[in-house]
């Protein structure tokens, strides 16, 4: 009779969908493309999210690189707005998986083949983002994260593509 009550309630709990510990807001860090900071605001339905980042650009994946008639050969500054789509994977509840895309602005200093001294360039594109976040068990207001994207340059310099991404920590509240 114990037997078949514990197999019942194994049965009933596997039922039931468990979620991860998902909150209103996160605040985190970033190392990689954009490195920095980043703010999340978890919409209502549990399935998106608006996900702001700022920090530096160009730190991990071209400090020295071509662009129009020079070179980026330093760590500039980005800031991107993200919306995302997000959900748990079939593996795991605690482990989701998103996507997204949104602006971006980024400002650089470009030293052009003529002169010596950089000159500031400001870029606007659009960046596209896909990830893993991770919500621990034992930890229920951190999340961990790692993502990949790219950046496309829309002005001045159409198509210009930079690789963007990174691994992060957040803080759910």
């Amino acid at each position: 009779m114990l037997k078949r009550v514990l197999i019942f309630l194994f049965f009933i709990t596997c039922v039931f969908e468990t979620r991860a510990q998902m909150k209103d807001w996160a605040a985190g860090f970033r190392v990689g493309e954009p490195g920095g900071f980043m703010l999340k605001r978890y919409l209502p339905s549990g399935k998106n999210a608006v996900e702001v980042n700022f920090g530096s650009y160009g730190g991990l994946w071209g400090t020295n690189r071509a662009y129009q008639d020079g070179n980026f050969q330093n760590i500039g500054f980005a800031i991107n707005a993200l919306y995302l789509w997000q959900r748990p994977t079939l593996v795991n509840s605690d482990l989701h998986y998103y996507y997204g895309a949104g602006p971006q602005f980024v400002s650089r200093n470009l030293f052009t083949n003529n002169s010596i001294y950089p000159e500031t360039k400001r870029g606007l594109g659009a960046a596209g983002i896909a990830g893993m976040e991770y919500f621990p068990i034992d930890a229920p207001n951190l999340s961990f994260f790692a993502e990949v994207g790219l950046y496309s340059e829309i002005l001045p310099n159409p198509f210009f593509l930079h690789i963007q991404g990174g691994l992060g920590v957040k803080v759910n509240f």
